[in-house]
């Protein structure tokens, strides 16, 4: 079973060094030249909950994938804005049979991918696993959570239950998820307090809890996503959710999310308008307001612009 990480940054590396360790027949695929050659050089340096491995797998820049190979599997970990590319790369290389798994944060994703491959190979999910890129070729993973997977119709809960055996296999505590929509929309309540929030005011994600004001700001913008989530038939618990981002907040700590190390750290662009961006959008478009994550989407496009994101 050959399966390709395409999008091999932080997270890709991460999931890609866990299966590789199981003896999965993977490859790491990504457009970053710099991190692709220090990889293929030095192999992969990764510290995955404390524990530092050199990994010697397979790496590809996206144009120098062999013609002939075809993928079992691929998970997609690119940036949400470069999902398109990677698709268009990635395409050759996949069969009437393959599986494309998607944990990326955004909303949506799997419209794009449609125009690829059959909604039954489709596999979306969450994860609540963390990562990070300390210089190419040097990543972190953390984490112990759940990844949780399902089909997008019933003809893909099989491929779903397939994942879901391989991330076991790999210590990645893959699940089936009971309800898939609703994973994805608490997801989303995380990225668009903790991720924004972090981004805007440059903290870590406990500090965002020493802070009255930052603490209305997650409830409003929560209160916001938690309507707007009624489109996909999805009625969360405002109350509930607000208690569960704060606790994640404590519980993760001196963490400093994906957003912040593209922006802040790394001057990159963010996936803001799949997130709080794509919030506002979804609700303009079935006639509901979200001012709050409109404006949180338009600071940190601000942000970008100051900081000159790439």
């Amino acid at each position: 079973m050959k399966i390709a990480i395409a999008g091999s940054g932080a997270l890709g590396c991460g999931f890609g060094a866990k299966l590789f360790q199981q003896g999965f027949d993977v490859t790491l695929i990504d457009s970053w030249m710099t991190h692709v050659k220090a990889i293929q050089t030095n192999g992969l340096h990764i510290d995955i909950n404390g524990e530092r491995c050199h990994l010697d797998i397979p790496m590809y820049s996206h144009e120098d994938i062999p013609n002939n190979d075809v993928y079992d599997i691929v998970f997609l970990f690119p940036k949400s804005m470069q999902l398109k590319d990677v698709l268009d790369y990635i395409k050759p290389h996949l069969s009437e049979t393959s599986i494309v798994v998607c944990t990326m944060n955004g909303l949506k994703h799997e419209r794009l991918i449609e125009q690829y491959v059959k909604t039954s190979q489709i596999v979306r999910g969450v994860t609540t696993w963390t990562a990070g890129i300390e210089s190419p070729g040097c990543t972190h993973l953390m984490g112990s959570g759940p990844v949780e997977v399902g089909g997008l119709v019933p003809e893909g809960m099989d491929n779903a239950q397939t994942i879901v055996e391989i991330l076991n296999q790999a210590g990645l505590n893959g699940t089936l998820s009971e309800d898939l929509h609703q994973s994805i929309w608490k997801k989303i309540c995380v990225n668009g307090t903790a991720n924004a929030l972090c981004t805007i005011l440059e903290c870590k994600m406990s500090s965002l809890n020493e802070s009255n004001d930052a603490k209305n700001l997650i409830y409003k913008i929560t209160q916001e996503i938690v309507h707007v989530a009624t489109i996909d038939n999805v009625h969360l618990n405002l109350d509930e959710i607000f208690e569960y981002l704060i606790d994640l907040n404590d519980k993760v700590g001196p963490h400093f999310p994906s957003m912040y190390q593209d922006l802040i750290n790394n001057h990159r662009k963010t996936e803001i308008d799949y997130i709080n961006g794509a919030v506002a959008k979804l609700g303009v478009e079935n006639g509901i307001d979200a001012p709050v994550n409109q404006f949180v989407a338009n600071l940190i496009h601000a942000k970008e612009n100051k900081l000159d994101a790439q």
